[in-house]
């Protein structure tokens, strides 16, 4: 799996992720019960991923409140 996505389903961040057809998503990332996927959780609709689609993971890292 790649680094940046582990590293935001751990610490439960959004990504923002581009697949090799061009379409970018962005959500919450969770692990899939089938490891070659990852479930993406965005405002209208959940998706899952392959993994081996996947061109580029940024993850979306909030700014605490004060």
């Amino acid at each position: 799996m790649l680094i940046e996505l582990k590293i935001a389903i751990d610490k439960q961040q959004q990504v923002s992720i581009r697949t090799k057809d061009g379409n970018i998503t962005v959500g919450l990332p969770t692990q899939s019960i089938d490891p070659e996927r990852v479930k993406i959780y965005t405002q209208t609709e959940v998706i899952s991923v392959p993994i081996n689609d996947i061109n580029h993971v940024m993850r979306i890292i909030g700014l605490p409140v004060k």
